[in-house]
């Protein structure tokens, strides 16, 4: 499943308060912005918290 994709199907509450890597969020936006979507995809899921970093990437995606 595409962390990416226009309308994610999950209903679960994101953990706003989980700890992030930033260096690792702006890694993820970096990816999307250069069209690297599967990639960006991948890196998330390597996270504990998956969608919570797909999340915080889109303030850097352009």
């Amino acid at each position: 499943m595409s962390l990416f994709r226009r309308r994610p199907k999950s209903t679960e509450p994101l953990n706003l308060d989980a700890p992030l890597d930033d260096a690792v969020v702006r890694r993820v936006a970096a990816l999307v912005n250069a069209g690297k979507v599967a990639a960006a995809d991948r890196l998330c899921e390597k996270t504990g918290y998956p969608r919570e970093t797909a999340f915080a990437a889109f303030r850097y995606i352009d």
